[in-house]
C-alpha cells in the first residue's frame, strides 16, 4: 500500500481554530497552509527562510550596536573658562543640578530644530569667514574679529571642542552625506569639527598674534601597532587667536591660562615663558591639566581619558632630523641610538621667527625621577591617584635658542617699547603616553639603572615621519620677551657673557657664597581674599596679613621678597607692596586654581596657579640668589636661640654643605586673651553646628604674629603632616609647596654621586636636607586664619565640658612640660606654648614697624 498525501485542512480566520490546528501541525505547515491561492511550500524551504530571517536580523542588530558605540557622543561639562568638569564651587546637590542643566543646554545645541533652541539663528551669530576664535581681553567671552561678542552658548561650543567628537579621517571619507547638510546645523558642525581652512603660519608684522592651532586627537589610533602616521592637514586645524597678549611686561597676566583651549590637550598648559639670562634658552613653565579633575565618577573618568595627552608631554621621545629639498627639516620617531644628539630627549619642535628650528629639552627626566623615588610607574591610565606623584604637577622645559639669535635675546634688543619682535612656535610631538614601569624607556645616560622593554619598532615603526609644522597642532607666535635681569634690573645682576655653569658634581661638593645679587629671598603667592580648600569659607584679610608678613621677614634678614599677586577684578595687593620700594617685587598673577577640593575629596584639589607661581619664581629669580624660601603669608620663619637674623644660620648651613632646611608646619592657636571678646552667634547655617560660634577678630593694637604665638607643641616633631623649606637654588630643580621634589642628587647617576664623594642611596629624604632645631636655630609659626565654623562650641570645648578640639589658645603658664596643671583659674584648658624669643624679641620690633603701615592703623 502506498503513502497518501493527507487532505488539506480548511483554513480559518478564527483564532481558536488556528490554535487548535497548531497543536497537530508544525509552524511551517501552518504558514504554508495559511497562504491563500499559492502553491505548496515545503517544510525545509520554510525552515531555511526562517534561519535566513533570523541571521539578517542579528546582523542588523550587531551593525546598529557597533554604530552607536563608534559614534557615541558624551555630554560631559567642561565648564566656563577652560575648567574641566562641573563647577566645584557648589555643594554636591548644586553640582548635580548645574551639570544636568548644562547637559540639557548642550543637547539643545545639538538639536537646533527644537523650538526655542539657543542654536536657532546660528548663522546670524557666527562669522562666515573662517574658523577663527578670538577670546576677549579678560579671557572669558570670545569676540569676533570685528569686535562683536559671541553669545554665551556659542562661546562654550567654540572653546569646548570635544576631542571625541572630531571624526577620524577614515570615518570622514565614508561620510558623504555630511557635505550635503545645509543651514544652521551644518554651520555648527563646521565649527565643532574644524573643517574650514585655518590661517597658515606667517611671520609678517600684522600677523604676529598668539594663536593656538587645535589638531584632532584620535585615541583609537593609539591601539594600533605601530602607531599610524598622522595625516592631518592645515584645513583640519581649529585656530584660536589671543590678540590680548600684546605686552611683555604684562605677559604672565595676559597669557591664556583660564581660557586654555581644552579641545587639544597636546598643547601644554603654559603659565609663564621667558628667556634665560644667558639668552641660550626659552624657559617654559606649564602645569599638568590632567590633574585638575581626578575623581572616579563617570564624568571624571571621561575627562581623565581625554586628557591623556597632557601626561605624554612629560615623557621624552627620540627624534631624527631629516633634511628635504631646500634644506627643509622633517622629523622621524626613532630609537635613542638613531636619534640626533639634540633629539635624544625631546618633546617639542621649536620654530623661531627667523625660520630656524631647534628641539626642546627637559629641565630633568621625569621618568628617571620616578624611578629614583622607587615609584612603580610615572603615570597610570586611570589617573585617579597620579597627583600623589607631586613631581609630575609642574611641566618645565626649554627651547634652545639658535646661535644666531642668542646675543639678541640675551641683550633684549628684540623687545621694542614693550613689544616683542622675536617669536617662537611650539609644536608638540604627539605620541601616546607610556604606561607601566617608569624605567621602561630611559635615555642612554640612565639605561644601566632601568629595565628597557619599550620597542620603538613595535610601538612607532621604522618610518614614522611627523607632519609638516603647518599641518600640526601648535602654539604659534609665542613672544620672546626680556630675560629676567633685563625685566627686573633692580633685584638682579647681568650674568657674565661667557659664564661657565658649575657642574653637578661641583654643586654637590660645595656651596658658593657672595656670588649673586641676593643671599636669601622669599617667594609667596597671595591675594586680597581667597577661599579655603573645599570653599568652606572666605578670607579677606590678605592685605593686612601681607603687610605684616613682609615687615617681619625683612626684619629677619630677607634681602628681597617676590609677591605673586593672585587678586582678581579691581582688587590688588599693590597698595601693600608699593610701601617697600627695591625690597618687594609684585608680579600680577591672576590665574585661577583649577580645583580647590579638600585632600579627602574624590577629586582632590590641584592649586595650579600657586604651583606655577612657585616654579616661575624659582626659575626666574633663583639664578640671582643663593637661598630661596617658599612660604605662604600666614607662615613666619623666625630665628630663635642666639640668632637674630636668618643669614648667619644659612652661613653655617653652607659650611656644612646642607642644601635644604625644613621646618615643621602645624597650625598655631589664636590666644584667647589677645583676640577681641567673642560675640556668640547662634545660627546653625553660619556655625555649621548646633553650638554657638563667633567671628574671630584681631584688634588693631595686636599683630597676627603675637596673637597666634601659641604653638600646639613645644618642639614640633620631624614627622609633621607638612613642612616648609628654605633651599639652595642651584641644588633644587623643582619645588612643590612643602617639599623639594627634584634635586641634583635625584637626577645624577651612581657614578656621579660616587665621584662627588657621596654615598649612593635613596633620593627621598634628600641626604643634603635636615630639619632645623626649633629651640636653638629657627622655627616656623603657622598663623592659619580661624574660620567661624571652627569656633563652634568653644565655651564648652575649651573647658573640657564637651568632646571636640578647642581651637582657641590658652597658653601654659611656663614651658615646664612635666607640670600636672591642666587648667587656668577660670577653668580654661591649657593647649599651647608661647615662644619666648618671638614674644620678647620679634613682637616689639614688628610692632614698631607696623606703626608705619598705610594698610592698618596700628596702635600700640
Amino acid at each position: 500500500m502506498g503513502l497518501r498525501t493527507p487532505p488539506t485542512p480548511p483554513t480559518s480566520t478564527f483564532l481558536g481554530a488556528t490554535r487548535k490546528r497548531s497543536r497537530s501541525g508544525s509552524p511551517s505547515m501552518i504558514i504554508s497552509n495559511s497562504l491563500p491561492n499559492s502553491r505548496k511550500i515545503s517544510q525545509s524551504t520554510l525552515q531555511k527562510f526562517f534561519v535566513g530571517m533570523m541571521a539578517t536580523a542579528f546582523s542588523l542588530y550587531v551593525a546598529f550596536t557597533a554604530y552607536l558605540i563608534r559614534h557615541h557622543h558624551t555630554n560631559t561639562d567642561f565648564g566656563v573658562g577652560g575648567k574641566w568638569g562641573p563647577n566645584t564651587e557648589f555643594n554636591n546637590d548644586e553640582i548635580l543640578k548645574a551639570h544636568i542643566q548644562r547637559i540639557r543646554e548642550l543637547q539643545q545645541l545639538k538639536n537646533p530644530q527644537e523650538k526655542g533652541s539657543p542654536q536657532a539663528g546660528m548663522n546670524q551669530l557666527l562669522p562666515n569667514t573662517h574658523n577663527k576664535i578670538v577670546p576677549s581681553k579678560n579671557g572669558t567671552n570670545p569676540v569676533n574679529e570685528n569686535g562683536g561678542s559671541y553669545s554665551k552658548h556659542v562661546s562654550l561650543t567654540l572653546e569646548e571642542v570635544d576631542i571625541h567628537e572630531m571624526k577620524h579621517p577614515r570615518e570622514r571619507q565614508k561620510d558623504t552625506s555630511r557635505t550635503q547638510i545645509k543651514g544652521p546645523l551644518a554651520r555648527k558642525e563646521e565649527i565643532v569639527h574644524a573643517v574650514e581652512k585655518a590661517p597658515t603660519s606667517s611671520w609678517t608684522a600684522t600677523n604676529r598674534v598668539l594663536r593656538a592651532y587645535l589638531e584632532p586627537v584620535y585615541l583609537s589610533d593609539w591601539d594600533i601597532k605601530p602607531l599610524p602616521v598622522r595625516n592631518t592637514t592645515k584645513e583640519q586645524l581649529q585656530v584660536i587667536e589671543y590678540p590680548r597678549v600684546d605686552s611683555c611686561q604684562k605677559l604672565p597676566e595676559l597669557w591664556p591660562i583660564d581660557d586654555y583651549p581644552d579641545g587639544d590637550p597636546f598643547l601644554p598648559w603654559i603659565h609663564d615663558v621667558f628667556p634665560t639670562d644667558n639668552g641660550k634658552y626659552i624657559q617654559f613653565v606649564a602645569q599638568n591639566k590632567r590633574r585638575c579633575q581626578t575623581g572616579t565618577t563617570p564624568d571624571q573618568e571621561e575627562l581623565l581619558e581625554k586628557m591623556q595627552p597632557q601626561i605624554a608631554l612629560f615623557q621624552h621621545v627620540p627624534i631624527q632630523i631629516l633634511r628635504k629639498e631646500n634644506n627643509q627639516k622633517r622629523y622621524k620617531l626613532v630609537s635613542h641610538e638613531d636619534a640626533d644628539p639634540s633629539g635624544i630627549e625631546t618633546r617639542f619642535i621649536c620654530q623661531f621667527s627667523n625660520g630656524e628650528e631647534t628641539l626642546s629639552r627637559f629641565n630633568f627626566n621625569y621618568d628617571y625621577v620616578a624611578r629614583r623615588k622607587h615609584s612603580s610607574h610615572t603615570f597610570t591610565k586611570e589617573g585617579h591617584k597620579d597627583n600623589k606623584s607631586i613631581h609630575t604637577s609642574q611641566l618645565i622645559f626649554q627651547c634652545p635658542v639658535p646661535e644666531s639669535l642668542v646675543e639678541t635675546v640675551r641683550q633684549g634688543t628684540s623687545v621694542v617699547e614693550d613689544q616683542a619682535t622675536l617669536f617662537v612656535t611650539l609644536v608638540p610631538i604627539r605620541t601616546p603616553p607610556r604606561y607601566g614601569a617608569s624605567d621602561r624607556f630611559l635615555p642612554p645616560k640612565y639605561q644601566s639603572l632601568g629595565f628597557q622593554n619599550f620597542s620603538v619598532q613595535e610601538e612607532w615603526g621604522d618610518s614614522h615621519i611627523l607632519p609638516l609644522i603647518e599641518d600640526s597642532g601648535r602654539w604659534e607666535n609665542i613672544p620672546i620677551c626680556l630675560p629676567t635681569y633685563k625685566a627686573f634690573p633692580e633685584v638682579t645682576t647681568a650674568p657674565p657673557k661667557n659664564m661657565v655653569d658649575r657642574s653637578p658634581i661641583e654643586i654637590l661638593q660645595q656651596s658658593t657664597t657672595n656670588t649673586k645679587k641676593n643671599r636669601v629671598v622669599a617667594c609667596t603667592w597671595a591675594s586680597t581674599s581667597y577661599a579655603t580648600r573645599g570653599d568652606r569659607f572666605a578670607i579677606d584679610d590678605g592685605a593686612r596679613r601681607l603687610d605684616e608678613w613682609i615687615r617681619f621677614h625683612l626684619l629677619t634678614g630677607m634681602d628681597h621678597i617676590f609677591v605673586y599677586d593672585n587678586s582678581h577684578g579691581d582688587f590688588t595687593l599693590e597698595p601693600v607692596t608699593s610701601q617697600f620700594p627695591n625690597q618687594v617685587t609684585r608680579i600680577r598673577w591672576p590665574a585661577t586654581i583649577c580645583n580647590n577640593n579638600r585632600t579627602f575629596h574624590d577629586s582632590p584639589g590641584e592649586r595650579s596657579s600657586q604651583y606655577a607661581a612657585e616654579s616661575s619664581c624659582r626659575l626666574r629669580f633663583g639664578p640671582h640668589t643663593d637661598w630661596m624660601a617658599s612660604m605662604d603669608i600666614d607662615e613666619y620663619i623666625s630665628p630663635v636661640g642666639d640668632y637674630n637674623s636668618i643669614q648667619p644660620f644659612l652661613d653655617e648651613l653652607d659650611q656644612n654643605n646642607t642644601k635644604i632646611i625644613s621646618f615643621g608646619s602645624w597650625r598655631a592657636w589664636p590666644r584667647r586673651d589677645l583676640i577681641e571678646p567673642p560675640v556668640p552667634i547662634r545660627n546653625r547655617t553660619i556655625c555649621d553646628q548646633p553650638h554657638p560660634c563667633f567671628h574671630l577678630k584681631i584688634p588693631t593694637n595686636r599683630s597676627i604674629l603675637q596673637t597666634y604665638n601659641c604653638d600646639r607643641q613645644l618642639v614640633k616633631k620631624e614627622t609633621m603632616p607638612a613642612e616648609k623649606q628654605i633651599y639652595r637654588t642651584d641644588y633644587v630643580l623643582q619645588h612643590f609647596v612643602h617639599f623639594s621634589t627634584v634635586t641634583l642628587y635625584t637626577i645624577t647617576t651612581e657614578d656621579e654621586i660616587t665621584q662627588a664623594g657621596m654615598k649612593w642611596g635613596k633620593a627621598a629624604p634628600d641626604p643634603l636636607m635636615r630639619f632645623a632645631n626649633e629651640l636653638t636655630e629657627v622655627t616656623m609659626l603657622h598663623t592659619k586664619a580661624m574660620a567661624s565654623q571652627d569656633t563652634a562650641g568653644w565655651e564648652k570645648r575649651c573647658k573640657g565640658e564637651m568632646k571636640g578640639s578647642c581651637r582657641i589658645g590658652v597658653s601654659y603658664p611656663d614651658l615646664n612640660t612635666s607640670s600636672t596643671v591642666t587648667k587656668d583659674e577660670n577653668g580654661w584648658l591649657y593647649n599651647c606654648y608661647v615662644n619666648p624669643k618671638i614674644e620678647t624679641h620679634w613682637v616689639p620690633l614688628l610692632h614698631k614697624e607696623l606703626q608705619s603701615s598705610s594698610i592698618i592703623d596700628f596702635q600700640t
